[in-house]
């Protein structure tokens, strides 16, 4: 790829890219250091060459305990936590898609991570801002889940697919 770009913000760029560690949300790395069994996170981490700051180790291993992927101040990965560092999804998406295989509702669950997975489909230009959320209120109905939405806008789409191009 190719980009043009001023001298000035030629001359702001950092030669390198940041560490990825820096880059990405720590909760994957946190419950793989946990899985390999490497110790500590906090510590772990502080020994990399360029180590992620303080608090954003801290609040992924507090995202971690509210999702009940690990557990007590040692940080023990609970089996949830076992099956979140294999998957290789958001841990959020990832403890939706388990819940959804252990309820027996995998087809809607995948639907719903995927499309959180991606863009929002709700697009609301602004001289149109009403009618968009008065469409996005029709999908969502009575159960005011833009998850559900979400779900209904895919059933839609599928069904009027199905019907042929003119649907």
């Amino acid at each position: 790829a190719f980009y043009m770009y001023t001298k000035a913000r030629s001359d702001g760029l950092s030669p390198f890219q940041p560490a990825e560690m820096l880059r990405v949300p720590l909760h994957e790395l946190c419950l793989q250091i946990k899985l390999l069994d490497l110790g500590e996170i906090s510590s772990f981490l502080s020994r990399a060459l360029e180590p992620p700051a303080a608090h954003a180790v801290k609040e992924a291993v507090t995202t971690l305990n509210e999702l009940q992927a690990l557990e007590g101040p040692s940080q023990t990965l609970t089996p949830l936590g076992h099956h979140l560092a294999t998957l290789p999804v958001d841990v959020r998406i990832g403890k939706m898609l388990i819940f959804g295989a252990m309820l027996r509702c995998l087809h809607p669950t995948l639907v719903i991570a995927a499309a959180l997975s991606l863009r929002p489909p709700f697009l609301e230009p602004f001289d149109k801002r009403d009618e968009a959320r008065a469409a996005r209120r029709r999908f969502a109905a009575d159960t005011r889940s833009n998850h559900l939405a979400l779900l209904r806008v895919y059933d839609g789409y599928r069904r009027a697919s199905a019907r042929g191009g003119g649907a």
